[in-house]
């Protein structure tokens, strides 16, 4: 179940600018209430984060992070999971075949299950 949303085909221009002040200019393919699909012409890094503006008039403004990258000859498609006040979202679209991705740990959430650690071995009792 995806709970970005909806996902609503635009063409609009997008325009990405990090914390270091680069500015990258590309265009929304789609967008939903969770992040947006986008094709760059310069390279991005996965987890890199942004302020995110699409639209000439920029009638989206959210700050976003790189959450798959499907690299192209000519540049590269992205998907972009907006971020917000309350962290990100647990759920995004699954990065199309051949991104490039990596497994995405929300904050808070921990690294094992209850299962998993009940079968390390603790040494925490004595013996005397």
């Amino acid at each position: 179940m995806r709970r970005g949303g909806a996902r609503r085909e635009v063409t609009e221009r997008v325009t990405l600018r990090s914390d270091d002040g680069r500015v990258l200019e590309g265009w929304a393919l789609n967008v939903s209430r969770g992040g947006l699909r986008a094709i760059l012409e310069d390279k991005v890094i996965l987890g890199q984060k942004f302020d995110v503006n699409v639209g000439t008039d920029e009638s989206i403004h959210r700050v976003g992070r790189i959450v798959w990258i499907q690299e192209e000859p000519d540049g590269a498609i992205v998907g972009i999971e907006f971020t917000g006040m309350s962290g990100t979202h647990k759920s995004v679209p699954p990065p199309p075949p051949g991104a490039l991705s990596a497994p995405i740990i929300p904050a808070g959430e921990p690294l094992a299950s209850v299962d998993d650690a009940a079968s390390v071995d603790d040494d925490t009792s004595s013996e005397d």
